[in-house]
């Protein structure tokens, strides 16, 4: 017989994938703060690793408050 609780999962692939991307966000916007300006000449004088660096860290934070959120809600049924 099934139950009618849903099945949860063991691990939750939303924690290790934020971190990873805040991490490579993180490189990216330092970089891009602090590495040489004349690299940007080609994409318009626009900052593009931190820009993408910024991107990666608001990705990040969504996934890592999802799942905060997400095991937060679980606990309290």
């Amino acid at each position: 017989m099934e139950s009618s609780e849903p099945r949860r999962h063991f691990f939750d692939l939303k924690i290790p994938l934020g971190s990873l991307l805040g991490f490579y966000g993180l490189l990216l916007l330092v970089y891009g703060l602090v590495g040489p300006r004349d690299i940007y000449q080609k994409s318009a004088n626009l900052d593009v690793n931190a820009i993408w660096g910024v991107i990666m860290i608001l990705i990040s934070a969504a996934f890592l408050l999802s799942a905060f959120f997400e095991r937060r809600n679980r606990s309290n049924s």
